[in-house]
């Protein structure tokens, strides 16, 4: 069965652009609209939405706020394209659960990159024999698949959660700065604010005491975030 990605846009001309480029690349896409978006999102085969911003983000927002709290549809990856000069909805995005944002005009292989790491899973080869598991705490991270495990919970992660996460658990009680996490968890020269910074730590910190019952991400003020364990 082929990985299916769900397209919600305005424009039917962009949607025949993408599901061409979709299909040269093993993907099946289908248009969404508002009425059957969720119905289509519990489909097993889909792997991710890609939701066109440009006409209508307060709509694209209550969807994703919709895909994310409905637990038959809440694993499916978000990813939304929005048109250039509009980046002030970025933060409401990631706060409706938008896992992976692109810019237009974006490269087109820099979308199939993202839906391809989401397929390969846990099939990537693993480098000179290594598991890509490690342990902290009670915590495992399998980094083939950005899994967090904690006793029988489990949840997958955004690449930049990912990230994120693993330079904290390198060194608990260290505080790290919104400048460090930046550097590591984003491409060189993008530019990142201090508040998506807070955003991406704050849902990982709902996602851990989730698991664990418990606060573990520290917020120190001024400085910026630690985790800590008991």
């Amino acid at each position: 069965m082929k990985p299916s990605v769900l397209f919600w846009s305005q424009s039917p001309d962009l949607y025949l652009l993408f599901s061409h480029i979709l299909a040269t690349e093993g993907f099946r896409s289908v248009l969404a609209s508002d009425e059957n978006l969720e119905q289509l999102a519990a489909q097993p085969s889909v792997v991710a939405i890609l939701l066109d911003t440009e006409n209508n983000v307060e709509r694209a927002l209550e969807l994703c706020a919709l895909i994310k709290a409905n637990r038959a549809t809440g694993h499916v990856r978000l990813l939304t394209l929005m048109p250039g000069g509009n980046e002030q909805h970025h933060l409401d995005l990631l706060r409706a659960g938008v896992d992976e944002t692109f810019v237009r005009p974006t490269s087109p292989g820099k979308i199939l990159a993202y839906l391809h790491s989401i397929v390969s899973g846990g099939k990537v080869p693993k480098a000179r024999g290594e598991t890509g598991i490690f342990d902290v705490w009670e915590f495992s991270l399998e980094t083939g698949r950005r899994l967090v495990r904690h006793g029988s919970k489990e949840v997958q992660l955004s690449p930049t959660e990912f990230r994120l996460l693993s330079l904290l658990l390198q060194a608990p009680g260290r505080v790290f700065s919104r400048s460090e996490l930046i550097s590591a968890a984003w491409p060189p020269n993008y530019i990142v604010q201090p508040r998506t910074v807070d955003v991406h730590v704050g849902r990982l910190r709902r996602l851990l005491e989730q698991m664990t019952g418990r606060p573990i991400i520290r917020t120190v003020r001024s400085s910026g975030y630690a985790v800590e364990f008991d």
